[in-house]
């Protein structure tokens, strides 16, 4: 009797360290419940900060009343730890696998703050009830850093093997995405906030010089971080509202598809 007793003490334990791991909520309010466990065996990696995700999400208000939704849409494509996304959502997508489904409790003070959002009626303080899903993710190869003649600062965040790599050169028709910060971190552009690539043949004058030099010679699926110095950015004027006279320009770019020339 007391085996059986011991057993029955044991599996509730257990159950209940279970139940723990998958539904916590930390000091500061922020609530996480897996809905959609991934086995162990088939996750072989978990985001973390540097990770490119792609997700699907479901936002609610304390309600139910869906306020915004891309489930079996476009996933939203993101950066963990860069900024691009509210404090309690960096949080809540850490540590997830592909394919794992949370719901997520985010206080006010870990999302839109004092201000909200007003084109989405979220209003200050509000507390976020969401639904996410880790569609995808990718994870890094970091390769060199250099500096070219001009001054543009250029590192490899993803580098491509050269013996699979499909390079660019003058004409080619280059698919990019990228986000624009200002030296002090201010959020200038980003084509994922448009959900399409910027699509320009390279050394055509169709961007600036700098980004012409910084993408020549990059391969297809290539990431890098670019420091554009202003001789090469938008020079003395700037370019109004956004970007100052003499500013250097902080891109992260990616060559997503390469159409070369001789392929048109």
């Amino acid at each position: 009797m007391r085996v059986i007793l011991l057993c029955l003490i044991v599996a509730a334990y257990c159950f209940a360290a279970e139940e723990q791991k998958l539904q916590w909520k930390d000091e500061d309010g922020l609530e996480i419940k897996i809905i959609r466990p991934i086995k162990a065996e088939k996750c072989p990696i978990k985001s973390q900060d540097g990770d490119v995700l792609d997700q699907w999400y479901k936002l609610s208000d304390k309600d139910g009343k869906e306020i915004g939704s891309n489930f079996n849409k476009k996933p939203y494509t993101f950066t963990l730890g860069k900024g691009q996304v509210i404090p309690g959502m960096e949080r809540a997508m850490t540590g997830m696998c592909k394919g794992e489904k949370r719901k997520v409790v985010i206080p006010g003070n870990l999302g839109f703050g004092d201000k909200g959002r007003e084109r989405d009626n979220i209003k200050e303080d509000q507390t976020l009830y969401y639904t996410v899903q880790l569609v995808d993710l990718f994870r890094a190869v970091p390769g060199e850093k250099w500096t070219t003649d001009e001054g543009i600062v250029i590192e490899q965040t993803h580098k491509i093997d050269e013996d699979k790599c499909k390079k660019s050169k003058s004409g080619d028709t280059i698919h990019q995405q990228y986000v624009l910060h200002l030296e002090d971190g201010t959020f200038v552009d980003s084509s994922f906030s448009r959900n399409a690539p910027f699509i320009f043949k390279l050394n055509n004058n169709e961007v600036i010089k700098g980004m012409d030099i910084a993408m020549t010679g990059m391969c297809e699926g290539e990431r890098r971080q670019v420091v554009i110095p202003s001789d090469f950015g938008y020079g003395d004027d700037g370019r109004a509202p956004a970007i100052p006279g003499k500013a250097r320009l902080y891109f992260d770019i990616t060559l997503e598809k390469l159409i070369q020339r001789d392929e048109l």
